[in-house]
């Protein structure tokens, strides 16, 4: 999935930020989706000028992420070293780019009465295509996401990889506003394969990211994000529908960007806290986000 950062030089944004969605294995009581887990990460979908990507050329877009449950029992640390292409070339009168997203991630559970540790790859996030399009102040970005099964599972581990293929449907907008101000928002749909180590498959699932920015300056902004996310159809076992409890959350909090001018280049830092609330089918999460955007 894909957003990217901003700098407003020239009237004219610049940078990247695509975005991965993570495995993410949660021990909880309440179980919505298997495990209680979701390849849907809060805060990876809104950003500066979510919407906005350069022309041409070829980035480096790094995504750390660090979060755990409210009660410490569990906890996640990610980081997404991705590369970004945007070819100069046109599809549909829109800019044609695509990326790939490897993930490493550590993840450990103190939740039964043990100390579990997992390192290892995460699954990776694909965009083999995505479209970009501007209408003066309006900007459009519409890409579908993959999700691919390449971190390690074990049926009853803990995981760095959920073991399912999901396809990201998405599209963002992001609206220059008067007096250095940004409106930016992305809406997906995710739909979710079968797990073939254990016959699962969880449902479908929906998101929503948003942001509403200002710039200080044009290498400095600040703002509030968040999300809204729920799961939309039931999940299945062994060809059967269940009736489980449906997973829901939201989060908010603050963010902040800047892009100093280093190695001969604008190299673009965002950083985000989000606090999660309004939470069903699993634990409530705290999340700390940073994102390091430079073009090669």
């Amino acid at each position: 999935m894909l957003h990217h950062l901003h700098n407003r030089s020239s009237q004219t944004k610049h940078g990247l930020t695509l975005l991965f969605i993570s495995c993410v294995v949660f021990s909880t009581e309440l179980q919505a989706t298997e495990g209680g887990g979701s390849n849907y990460l809060p805060g990876f979908y809104g950003d500066f000028a979510m919407a906005v990507i350069p022309e041409e050329g070829t980035f480096f877009n790094n995504f750390l992420a660090a979060y755990q449950d409210s009660q410490a029992q569990t906890g996640s640390l990610l980081e997404m070293p991705g590369i970004v292409h945007a070819t100069g070339h046109k599809l549909l009168g829109g800019n044609l780019i695509f990326a790939l997203y490897p993930g490493l991630m550590t993840t450990t559970d103190q939740s039964n009465d043990g100390d579990r540790v997992r390192f290892g790859l995460g699954d990776a996030y694909l965009i083999p295509l995505a479209l970009n399009w501007q209408w003066g102040n309006l900007t459009a970005l519409a890409y579908e996401g993959i999700v691919a099964p390449t971190g390690y599972y074990e049926k009853g581990a803990l995981n760095a990889g959920r073991n399912i293929w999901t396809f990201d449907h998405v599209l963002s907008l992001t609206w220059q506003l008067p007096a250095e101000n940004e409106l930016s928002i992305t809406v997906g749909y995710m739909n979710n394969l079968n797990n073939p180590a254990t016959d699962y498959r969880s449902g479908d699932e929906f998101h929503f990211d948003y942001l509403l920015g200002h710039y200080i300056q044009p290498e400095l902004a600040v703002g509030i994000t968040g999300s809204h996310y729920r799961q939309t159809t039931a999940d299945r076992a062994n060809a059967e529908i269940l009736a489980n409890v449906f997973s829901e959350a939201s989060t908010i909090g603050p963010v902040i960007m800047y892009t100093p001018h280093l190695f001969d280049r604008d190299v673009t830092f965002s950083l985000k806290y989000l606090h999660e609330f309004n939470v069903q089918g699993r634990n409530d999460q705290e999340y700390l986000i940073c994102r390091i955007f430079m073009a090669f």
